[in-house]
């Protein structure tokens, strides 16, 4: 497939190649599971805020209930995006399915669901 190609699907998806950018003061980390990576930016303002409704079988592959899950690609690798807002701003959070074989995806009893890939930032409208 093209490389141009590759791209307009990306960007259909709302997944564009962006480096994650941790000197913005965000509260991020590769690797860090989505619901620490959740907990942390609720409790630093950012609030859920998904593109649109979620499907079923989108918080099925993300494997865990957060209410900021905007979709997943459903491709083999299984990426997930999850959104925040705060202050005029929209963090888009991409996740990949966690390294460890799905029995050992749960920690202290909960399912850890995917770790944290990339993020960005974008200026949005009122």
């Amino acid at each position: 497939m093209p490389r141009s190609s590759i791209l307009v699907m990306l960007l259909a998806l709302g997944m564009a190649p962006v480096v994650a950018q941790p000197g913005r003061g965000l509260p991020l980390s590769a690797g860090q599971s989505i619901l620490e990576a959740d907990a942390v930016l609720v409790s630093s303002g950012w609030r859920p805020h998904p593109i649109g409704p979620t499907l079923p079988l989108d918080q099925e592959r993300a494997g865990v209930p957060l209410t900021s899950l905007s979709a997943c690609s459903g491709t083999g690798v299984g990426f997930c995006r999850f959104d925040y807002r705060r202050n005029g701003r929209q963090l888009s959070v991409v996740t990949i399915p966690a390294p460890a074989p799905a029995p050992a995806r749960v920690e202290r009893g909960r399912a850890i669901g995917g770790v944290v890939e990339r993020w960005w930032v974008e200026t949005v409208g009122p």
